[in-house]
């Protein structure tokens, strides 16, 4: 009888694991295909509003996709002037809808806010990486004058 049950047992657990794993592979496939689309949506968005940018004194130097689980995108920007504070307001006035574009322009004046309130004799600020995924971030990138 012990033997009956531990062959159930054991029929059990290969097809519990067969399962799971069937089940996890499908999860994988489908995050690496949103994955795949959310990464060519924000290509062509980021394509697209190049004008923008550099209308806030940033151009784009790269983009940097990676696909792990999830997938993300990093874009790198340089600054190449820096705009009024008016000028950003205007900006963001005509962005608001965009729901791609909006959070990428609040990043870049936040940094453009935080980067005037920095008084270095050492280091000018040039520009920052945005990371666009679950979690967003913001990295600032100053330079040895």
């Amino acid at each position: 009888m012990d033997q009956i049950i531990d062959s159930a047992k054991e029929k059990l657990n290969d097809l519990s694991a067969q399962v799971s794993g069937l089940f996890k592979k499908e999860i994988v496939d489908t995050v690496k295909e949103y994955g795949v689309e959310k990464i060519n949506e924000i290509w062509g968005a980021v394509e697209s509003s190049t004008g923008i940018f550099l209308q806030c004194g940033y151009t784009v130097t790269a983009i940097d996709v990676s696909l792990g689980l999830p997938p993300s995108v990093q874009l790198s920007f340089d600054q190449i002037e820096n705009i009024s504070d008016e000028a950003e307001a205007q900006i963001l006035e005509e962005n608001k809808e965009k729901t791609f574009l909006y959070p990428i322009l609040l990043a870049l004046f936040k940094a453009n806010a935080l980067q005037k309130s920095i008084h270095s004799t050492q280091y000018k600020f040039t520009g920052l990486n945005i990371g666009l995924g679950i979690t967003p971030s913001i990295d600032m990138k100053f330079t040895r004058i």
